[in-house]
């Protein structure tokens, strides 16, 4: 939306030019890459590797204790008791401290745990325990018992539940793993900030009041991580080196604020003859900030912040685009058929990263159930959502929302923002965390698709930009249908994804390859 095919070729051309790397391997130092290799196959880890499988049966019941308890944020369901299961599960890690933290919006506390055991380096580790809602009656197996479903597509075994993949089943990966090096050498490599946040559903609004007290010692970790398995149906696996912004709002459009059409209650349709209709003073509003004719963001000065790729992120996105071309959009695959304006996927990659958007999340009014009711209703409404990139700023973004109404004469609109708010975040490929990441996939001979920024959200940016840490991390295995029904992870692989053992394996080798890699 804030490029044009012409300025798309002009930027993209920029990656043609001199000795660029053809691989994302041409990124990393040639002496610590064989390093790492030299870590994962040494006698400490094959250690730890024989104890993870040795206690599959024991790691995949951990798993399915976690997804039966909910912690539906939406629905204020079950977010204390599941943040009393993190709890315990920090204390059975050892953890010298561990806080539930209350925040001012009570049904969504933060846990902050402290692992250390006077290693060099300090790491920060973020995992999320709330979940979406569902819709049971759309599943094929009960979202909440975390079954064991074999023959899941091409998998021999998964877990179906909630929280599969995002992200309680992966963060109960991650600890297995930690506790199965405990339980080997006795300590982990690094210590660890667990920092834990029960509302990233909702946009992460209090997770600042669980971080601000802890500010000064977190700002003397190394990095921030985010390990967990990171690996597509096909095997493939996607890095992000940072994320894109989320402003979310939700537009209200009501014939008491209006003056005009119901002023307290739907009334009968043929009115509609007489009085105007609140539901198409709305529908005028959104018209107005977006034409879809040319995918248009039509709001005065919404892409003057966007900051153009820089080299750095130029140079990635053309060993993506040039590696990786029939793969970019593999989870689109069975619910796309062509790219907006009829981008070719190269394109597509490029918008999806660099450029900023305006979505309509959800539109209602009046009668919306089975069969006919006639009504002309007093009010509608609206959520949308914009993605952010460098430097556009949540709040400056929707105040330019609001100036734009304003300036349209729909002043009796109201506007109100949803969740925190997330900022953007970004990481470059040369942070030692990053390095470490990429050198173990290396000495795994995977090669990994790595995008200069996500285009989703998340809290990211608390790290990376209020504590200056850089932010890594990645792993093995594979889990999908994160917000959607039948929601799952892998426990059994196959010859191009980890099960859950390979998994653990790989989060425990990220950790032992960082805590030796040089700064």
């Amino acid at each position: 939306m804030g490029f044009t095919r012409k300025q798309f070729l002009d930027l993209a051309s920029k990656g043609a030019l001199g000795a660029y790397a053809s691989s994302i391997f041409d990124f990393l130092p040639r002496a610590p890459a064989l390093q790492a290799a030299d870590i994962i196959s040494s006698p400490e880890l094959r250690k730890v590797g024989e104890y993870i499988a040795s206690h599959r049966e024991e790691h995949v019941a951990n798993v399915q204790r976690d997804l039966r308890q909910p912690s539906v944020s939406s629905w204020k369901k079950g977010v204390w008791e599941m943040a009393q299961v993190m709890v315990d599960s920090f204390k059975t890690l050892g953890c010298q401290e561990v806080r539930l933290i209350p925040t001012s919006m009570p049904d969504w506390p933060g846990i902050l745990a402290r692992y250390d055991v006077g290693a060099p380096k300090t790491v920060v580790v973020y995992f999320m325990y709330d979940t979406q809602p569902f819709d049971e009656t759309r599943w094929s197996s009960p979202p909440l018992e975390a079954r064991r479903v074999k023959g899941f597509g091409s998998f021999p075994e998964v877990i179906v539940a909630r929280g599969a993949i995002n992200s309680k089943g992966a963060n109960r990966f991650v600890l297995n793993a930690m506790e199965s090096i405990l339980a080997v050498h006795g300590k982990l490599p690094v210590n660890v900030i667990f920092t834990c946040d029960g509302a990233e559903e909702q946009g992460s609004p209090n997770f600042h009041e669980v971080l601000d007290p802890w500010r000064d010692e977190l700002k003397r970790a190394r990095c921030m991580l985010n390990l967990g398995p990171s690996q597509q149906a096909d095997g493939a696996v996607a890095i992000s080196l940072g994320n894109k912004g989320i402003l979310s709002i939700e537009l209200e459009a009501h014939g008491a604020r209006w003056g005009r059409g119901p002023q307290k209650m739907p009334i009968h349709s043929s009115r509609k003859a007489v009085l105007d209709s609140p539901v198409w003073r709305l529908l005028d509003a959104v018209r107005s900030m977006y034409n879809p004719a040319a995918n248009e963001i039509l709001i005065a000065g919404f892409k003057d912040d966007m900051r153009p790729p820089d080299e750095e992120e130029l140079e990635l996105m053309r060993v993506l685009t040039g590696r990786f071309k029939d793969r970019l959009f593999g989870s689109e695959r069975e619910n796309v058929k062509v790219f907006m304006n009829d981008w070719t996927p190269e394109e597509a990659a490029f918008h999806l990263t660099f450029d900023t958007t305006l979505n309509i999340d959800g539109i209602w009014a009046g009668y919306t159930g089975p069969g006919m009711a006639t009504i002309l209703p007093e009010k509608a409404a609206v959520k949308m959502d914009a993605r952010l990139v460098p430097n556009q700023q949540v709040k400056k973004q929707g105040d330019l929302v609001r100036s734009h109404l304003d300036s349209l004469g729909f002043t009796d609109i109201e506007m109100r923002q949803l969740g925190g708010g997330d900022e953007w975040s970004q990481t470059s490929v040369r942070a030692p965390a990053v390095q470490a990441t990429l050198a173990m996939y290396k000495a795994h001979g995977i090669e990994p698709m790595v995008w200069p920024r996500s285009a989703g959200s998340s809290p990211q940016w608390e790290y990376t930009r209020r504590l200056r840490l850089p932010a890594g991390g990645g792993g093995l295995g594979h889990g999908s249908r994160a917000h959607s029904d039948d929601e799952y992870i892998v426990i059994e692989g196959n010859d191009k994804v980890a099960g859950i053992v390979r998994a653990e394996q790989s989060v425990a080798e990220l950790l032992f390859t960082y805590a030796n890699w040089p700064d």
